[in-house]
């Protein structure tokens, strides 16, 4: 009898394993897929490029410049936490790199904003850019990052910029994140995890220290 009760549990217990695996790998595309926003483009004031993954972010923005989306594109002044040793290295700061791709490929100095106030996660970022397109009277912009980062821009710039600066959030198409199969990489999983855990922080109200973030 006991030997049946046992068998019945472990029958159980191996079978709940079973589905429980089934129904991870069948939630795995579906958390990428949902982490990705991509806004319908129409014409708007502005391009702004959220800092990290140079170059591919700043390829993007240029492509959409090039298509006519906007006349102007506004590149983020994010802390460095290597500006000692870059300076040191007489290497560009990631602002000023992130400028030199958009020369470089056709986007007109006059067309290029610099903002000037220094950011440390996206939160003070997305900030920052919102006082920048007020400053300038703009009216909709484009936030343009990587993938697995558009659906957090989306819900920050929802509840606190969106009622008066609409923007239309678009994922860098450059970027190696793949939603139907982001756990298979290191880095793509790690994006994830990060994103999932900086969403969760920020419903809570930010509980955790606000942190320099490049996701």
């Amino acid at each position: 009898m006991l030997r049946r009760r046992s068998r019945r549990v472990a029958l159980v217990v191996i079978l709940g394993v079973i589905v429980l695996v089934i129904a991870t790998v069948l939630a795995l595309p579906r958390v990428g897929a949902w982490l990705v926003v991509s806004d319908p483009l129409v014409r708007s004031d502005a391009i702004f490029v959220l800092d990290g993954r140079t170059p591919s972010r700043e390829v993007e923005a240029v492509a959409l410049y090039h298509r006519g989306l906007a006349p102007v594109v506004g590149l983020s002044l994010a802390r460095d936490p290597q500006q000692t040793a870059r300076r040191i290295a007489r290497m560009p700061t990631p602002q000023e790199a992130a400028r030199g791709i958009l020369v470089t490929l056709g986007v007109p100095e006059g067309a290029i904003v610099l903002m000037t106030t220094e950011v440390t996660n996206t939160e003070e970022e997305l900030a920052v850019i919102a006082e920048t397109a007020h400053a300038r009277g703009f009216h909709r912009v484009i936030l343009v990052s990587s993938g697995s980062h558009t659906r957090r821009i989306r819900m920050m710039w929802d509840a606190r910029h969106e009622r008066t600066l609409p923007a239309l959030v678009h994922p860098n198409g450059y970027d190696s994140f793949d939603p139907g199969r982001w756990w298979r990489s290191r880095r793509s999983l790690e994006d994830v995890l990060h994103e999932l855990g900086a969403i969760v922080n920020f419903k809570l109200g930010s509980v955790i220290a606000k942190s320099y973030d490049t996701p």
